[in-house]
């Protein structure tokens, strides 16, 4: 259990109590007998706000544990979902090969295929459950060195480019060649970009309008990756960057997804020193923002 879930318990079991006997101990020694009844109440006060507050505490940390375990299970029944679709397809075609039922060359390369993409998906989704672990347990490293955005840009559009075809998205970018510099690890915030870009291709429509853009703001640089979705309810916003997190909207629910993107993004961006974060309205898109310092700010 983490230090800040046992606060609660801790304020109403250890700091509310001393605070009443520390003030029960000060009455006697200033009054004396004189006190004796005030002291009394004042005890019997002490113990039905410790058994309240202690009684709330309790029950919030548990409320925050029983939330936590159910995205866990959540996520745990997610993940094992999209590890049995490929581990199904491929073993099906294997097994079907070794049996010599397939006699047609054309159908043969056709099932070698398949289970070559599904291969390939197998693998992006364990090297992504890895790089969430060595985040999680603070081992991921990043390489930060100055480097220009475009071309960090420029790969996660490359990264999402089948996407783009395969949906006949208009997709934009935006990026003047006059930006400073960033402070970055390429590949982990072209990871992350491209995180949110496939978020962009998920949660909008068949007339997908997606742009990329950057301007300055001040020692750092906002990228802002923008949709024109259904937009993100405000109670949503506020804990949309949380691990194993889904929306409540049944839709999106029903969307491919573990819950860690968004997450890991923030992961990757607060790394870098920088913030994110989103602006949206139901009905008008959404738009998350990435504020990484540019490299000026860090030369000594």
């Amino acid at each position: 259990m983490k230090l800040r879930r046992v606060y609660p318990l801790i304020i109403g079991l250890v700091v509310v109590p001393a605070a009443m006997m520390l003030t029960v101990g000060i009455l006697i020694l200033v009054f004396g007998r004189q006190a004796q009844d005030y002291v009394f109440g004042t005890l019997i006060l002490a113990l039905v706000a410790t058994t309240i507050i202690g009684t709330i505490g309790t029950l919030v940390v548990l409320y925050r544990e029983a939330y936590v375990s159910r995205l866990q299970t959540d996520f745990v029944n997610k993940v094992s979902h999209d590890l049995r679709t490929p581990l199904t397809s491929i073993r099906m075609f294997v097994e079907t090969l070794q049996l010599d039922r397939i006699a047609d060359p054309a159908q043969r390369k056709e099932a070698l295929d398949i289970i070559s993409a599904e291969t390939q998906r197998l693998s992006v989704l364990i090297t992504r459950l890895l790089d969430w672990a060595r985040m999680e347990s603070g081992k991921r490293s990043y390489d930060l060195a100055p480097q220009p955005l475009g071309p960090v840009v420029d790969d996660a559009l490359r990264a999402v480019e089948p996407q783009r075809v395969q949906t006949g998205a208009d997709l934009r970018r935006d990026i003047p060649d006059e930006l400073p510099w960033v402070l970055a690890d390429r590949d982990a915030l072209c990871d992350a970009l491209v995180d949110l870009l496939q978020n962009a291709f998920k949660y909008t429509g068949p007339d997908k309008r997606i742009s990329v853009s950057a301007r300055a703001a001040g020692n750092a640089v906002e990228v802002v990756v923008e949709d024109n979705g259904p937009g993100i309810p405000g109670s949503d916003q506020k804990r949309i960057f949380d691990k194993f997190y889904r929306g409540k909207d049944p839709l999106e629910r029903s969307i491919e997804g573990s819950g860690l993107g968004l997450s890991m993004v923030k992961h990757v961006v607060q790394a870098h020193g920088g913030k994110v974060g989103v602006r949206s309205e139901l009905g008008k898109g959404a738009a998350f923002t990435v504020l990484i310092p540019a490299a000026e700010a860090h030369e000594p």
